[in-house]
């Protein structure tokens, strides 16, 4: 393996950052249902201090190829070039607690140099655990409160809040390498996957971003922001609302999940993949909603995003 320290370059060189603080890390990758990981990002940027204490290299990271970056035209003129940014900032929550965060777009290749090197700054900067969180799509249905997997190390953090709890052979992620060499290096770690449901994982879902930062303060000690969020969810709540309101089939199907997912809740050994009459099928939603969300995502509502997952906004340092 490279040198991981090749990796980054560290800012903190005339502010050292505190030892002892909680690193929190969401990385938009294949699992990022609801554009899970950008909300996350823009809400704890937007309302929270923060500089700049490390940045890792985007050029021998990413796979422009297969994640473009997002640029504007005006008239006669590229404007707005948005590249992809993967940094860790010292943050400090609404009553004034530090923490880092590292968030960004998930690396293409190079993972395990990319985990080693977290593991480097985690060392350098004597971090006292990781706190990680991403959002995965499930059968659940929008009418009940977001479910949770946990994992991790730190099983007073983790313990008892699970919703759906399989064992089952999956794709793996950035996240969950780094939450496998973390534990081999004896760091600790509590972990978060979210559940989005299904037919709206491809649109912003507040939701999902609301439960996120919920687990990770709580397993932080930390308050952070989740009132802009909350809004923009019941604006989603409501116009998903109307749009089950006008279709007895679709309102049929999501009573469907509906019931699937109180069962679970009640037997928790029961998979929420398992249904009586099978899974409802739930495209049909996805269709009906499709407009609403596409308009959220564009920009068009307040609700959505601040920016796009691989293209922050242009201030990377300053406090807001």
């Amino acid at each position: 393996m490279q040198d991981p320290t090749q990796l980054y370059t560290r800012h903190d060189a005339d502010a050292p950052v505190p030892a002892g603080l909680h690193l929190l890390v969401t990385l938009s990758g294949h699992l990022d249902a609801g554009h899970f990981g950008s909300q996350v990002r823009a809400a704890l940027r937007d309302r929270l201090h923060h500089r700049t204490v490390a940045s890792f290299d985007a050029d021998l990271l990413h796979d422009y190829r297969a994640r473009r970056p997002r640029i504007r035209f005006e008239k006669n003129r590229f404007t707005d070039l948005r590249m992809p940014r993967l940094d860790v900032e010292l943050m400090e929550d609404l009553l004034g607690h530090p923490f880092l965060l590292l968030a960004g777009p998930e690396p293409d290749v190079q993972w395990e140099r990319f985990v080693a090197a977290v593991l480097e700054l985690v060392r350098a900067w004597d971090v006292a655990d990781l706190t990680l969180v991403d959002a995965a799509p499930l059968p659940v249905p929008h009418t009940r409160r977001p479910g949770v997997t946990t994992y991790g190390t730190r099983s007073e953090a983790v313990e008892g809040l699970s919703t759906w709890s399989p064992e089952a052979e999956m794709l793996a992620g950035a996240l969950q390498v780094l939450a496998v060499r973390a534990e081999q290096a004896g760091v600790g770690t509590a972990a978060f996957t979210v559940h989005v449901p299904h037919y709206v994982s491809e649109a912003a879902y507040p939701a999902a971003a609301v439960a996120g930062l919920e687990y990770a303060g709580a397993a932080m000690g930390l308050m952070l922001p989740t009132d802009e969020l909350r809004d923009a969810t019941r604006e989603v709540e409501a116009e998903l609302e109307r749009q089950v309101a006008a279709s007895e089939e679709i309102r049929t199907m999501i009573e469907g999940l509906e019931k699937n997912f109180d069962q679970n809740a009640e037997e928790q050994e029961r998979s929420l993949l398992e249904t009586a009459g099978g899974l409802p099928d739930g495209d049909q939603l996805a269709s009906a909603v499709e407009a609403y969300l596409a308009e959220r995502d564009s920009g068009t509502t307040p609700s959505g995003p601040a920016q796009g997952e691989d293209g922050p906004s242009p201030s990377t340092d300053g406090h807001h």
